[in-house]
């Protein structure tokens, strides 16, 4: 925009048309046409125009607005970047705390499996006691009649597994 009010430089264009020939007009649009296709630079008059007052009043204001608006950029540019470094820095705070809570839940995880494991060693040591799978079944159950604590008749199941245990036995 900036570049609309700046000092304008153009050919000279004689006031009296009349004097110019039209074969001078040709031969110069010519001689512009020849000097840009062989990359020379045109030898021209330049003119520079003065700016009326007006013209300056309304180029001033433009350009105060025009560093106003700058101004306003350059703050909402700090702002944003002040803003994106705190989301940041609170991501960075997030995941450390993520990370540390994982850590402490993989130790908590590791306590209780080294429990878990420890109460299946002792498991196993007591299965390995029976010496078939039938004696470790009888041991489960309530072999007497009155230890049962249900209410269903189940003294033909305990029949049952008692004399599976005894024909392994024998």
């Amino acid at each position: 925009m900036d570049d609309f009010f700046e000092d304008v430089t153009t050919q000279v264009v004689p006031s009296d048309a009349s004097q110019f020939d039209q074969g001078q007009f040709q031969q110069a649009q010519y001689d512009v046409f020849s000097a840009f296709s062989n990359e020379a630079p045109i030898q021209s008059q330049q003119q520079v125009f003065i700016v009326s007052p007006e013209q300056q009043v309304r180029k001033d204001k433009l350009k105060i607005i025009e560093e106003e608006r700058l101004a306003q950029i350059r703050e909402m540019d700090q702002q944003e970047r002040i803003l994106k470094q705190q989301k940041k820095q609170k991501g960075q705070e997030y995941l450390q705390q993520f990370k540390s809570q994982q850590v402490q839940d993989i130790e908590q995880r590791k306590v209780l499996n080294k429990q878990k494991q420890e109460i299946w060693f002792e498991n196993k040591k007591n299965h390995s006691q029976y010496k078939n799978s039938w004696d470790q079944i009888a041991s489960n159950i309530a072999l007497k009649d009155g230890e049962y604590p249900g209410q269903k008749d189940v003294t033909k199941m305990r029949q049952a597994i008692l004399n599976k245990r005894n024909d392994l036995n024998k």
